[in-house]
């Protein structure tokens, strides 16, 4: 007789060493039959990558589930999961329309509401006026449970834009939802979010930069659906469960950021589905971090609001408090968003280091006044220029020419009309006018942040090379500005 405690320890290890072992044979398959997504100017990887992440995590999870859970009471989920992952990997061989991908996951919903008897009816009592409870009304109890299991789906998807993000974040949420499973004495679904933590650990092995594979559409879907189902089963129904804010913390970062960028989309009047860049993971690149530490930063932020989640538990929290624990992120992540957006309109610290985002975020003057002295003897000097430009994609790949329009001995700002993507490093030549001719400097700079203003597209770049040619450059800088008068030092 196997205990609860050891299979809590071999569910987890089955479903992590299952997604180690199969993802390197079926990402060899998925090389032959063409399951690949192929780089090209808009994307940062420069070889094909097999999409079999979400093919891998389903196979382990559903493997380790089966060895050590009684399939009672999860037919839905599991005949959900295996609909979506059909349709993913289809999409995933050849993309199809939103409206169909739509329709797929309201079938995979049904599935689930129907077979495994799961619907969300309450909010619980978010605004301290009694419990908001709509289980009178069949039709409002299915429309409500639609909506918010296909919008944690498409959070999921959405937040799916550099390596190890979406992975990371469904990681720290199963591992969060199994401990609040086990404080409700729902063993089942503690079993079950083990098994899918562990097989999103093992596909992070093989998806954390730089990445060999990607998870897909099919991998997005299945992680989306398996984490509302999670939400749902954990917070509804008789007996012990949690409360119906602690999911909404703990994925409080791809939720709000998805209903953040789609009320940006209306109020521009385009449509909340059209793809842009201005996503959390886009905005912080823009301030000058590498995608890694991107990745780093929201998976923190995200650890974070998974232990607020804990706090009803353990200090017996209404509903209402951990709600505003909630309202509290979401109005933190729109000022911060915002304030990093209207600095970017107007040119400001575009390589500034987030010592310096600490400090131009300090309300206080005279701790901002100490960090500005402190700052005097490193201060970088910046210039507003007018330079020819090429930068090339990877190695021999395409070229496209724009012009610097801001530049240090750290990185610039240019203007390139074709370019709407880049990738993280590129070959970059700058064109230096000179009454005696022409000078050249070549350099490889690191594409940090990309923004669309009046059909034109400004990109952020940082040199990676040696001390040695920023000393050049550094130079080059101070010839061109003592030859060219008009030329003023950026504040």
């Amino acid at each position: 007789m196997i205990t609860l405690e050891l299979k809590t320890v071999l569910i987890f290890l089955a479903a992590c060493f299952t997604t180690l072992f199969i993802l390197p044979r079926i990402s060899r398959i998925a090389r032959r039959v063409g399951l690949v997504d192929r780089p090209n100017e808009r994307k940062v990887h420069r070889t094909p990558r097999p999409l079999v992440g979400g093919i891998g995590m389903a196979i382990a999870a559903a493997f380790s589930a089966l060895l050590f859970i009684p399939s009672e009471g999860l037919r839905g989920y599991f005949l959900g999961l295996s609909f979506l992952l059909v349709v993913g990997i289809f999409d995933d061989f050849k993309e199809i329309g939103h409206r169909q991908k739509f329709v797929a996951q309201i079938i995979a919903t049904a599935f689930l509401i129907y077979f495994s008897r799961i619907n969300l009816h309450s909010f619980g009592d978010l605004l301290g006026l009694g419990d908001m409870d709509f289980s009178g009304s069949t039709l409002l109890v299915w429309a409500v449970t639609l909506f918010c299991i296909v919008g944690v789906i498409n959070a999921i998807n959405m937040i799916d834009g550099l390596d190890g993000l979406a992975g990371g974040i469904s990681f720290l949420a199963f591992l969060a939802f199994a401990i609040h499973a086990s404080l409700i004495g729902n063993h089942a679904l503690m079993l079950l979010n083990l098994a899918l933590a562990g097989s999103v650990l093992g596909f992070l092995k093989y998806n954390w930069s730089p990445s060999t594979l990607f998870m897909g559409d099919a991998g997005s879907l299945c992680l989306g659906f398996s984490l509302a189902f999670m939400a749902i089963a954990l917070t509804q129904g008789e007996g012990g469960k949690a409360s119906p804010v602690v999911p909404l913390l703990i994925l409080a970062v791809p939720i709000t950021d998805t209903v953040i960028v789609m009320i940006r989309r209306v109020i521009r009047g385009e449509s909340p589905f059209k793809a842009d860049k201005f996503h959390l993971h886009h905005i912080i690149l823009r301030y000058g971090f590498s995608r890694v530490e991107v990745v780093k930063v929201i998976l923190l932020l995200s650890t974070l609001l998974c232990l607020l989640s804990f706090l009803g538990p353990a200090y017996q929290l209404t509903d209402r408090n951990l709600f505003l624990i909630y309202l509290g992120y979401a109005v933190v992540n729109i000022a911060s968003s915002a304030y990093i957006l209207r600095a970017f309109r107007r040119g400001e610290h575009f390589n500034d280091s987030p010592m310096v985002l600490l400090e131009r975020f300090m309300a206080d003057r005279t701790v901002t006044m100490w960090f500005r002295l402190s700052r005097i003897a490193r201060k970088v000097p910046r210039y507003p220029v007018q330079l020819d430009m090429v930068c090339e994609l990877g190695n021999g790949g395409s070229s496209f020419r724009g012009t610097v329009l801001n530049i240090s001995s750290d990185g610039f700002m240019a203007s390139i009309a074709d370019l709407d993507w880049g990738n993280e490093d590129m070959k970059v030549r700058i064109f230096f006018q000179f009454d005696s001719g022409e000078r050249v400097l070549e350099l490889v700079a690191e594409h940090l942040w990309l923004n669309e203003r009046d059909d034109k597209f400004f990109h952020g770049f940082r040199f990676k090379n040696e001390d040695d040619r920023k000393i050049e450059l550094a130079e080059l800088l101070r010839q061109y500005v003592d030859t060219t008068g008009e030329v003023r030092l950026v504040n």
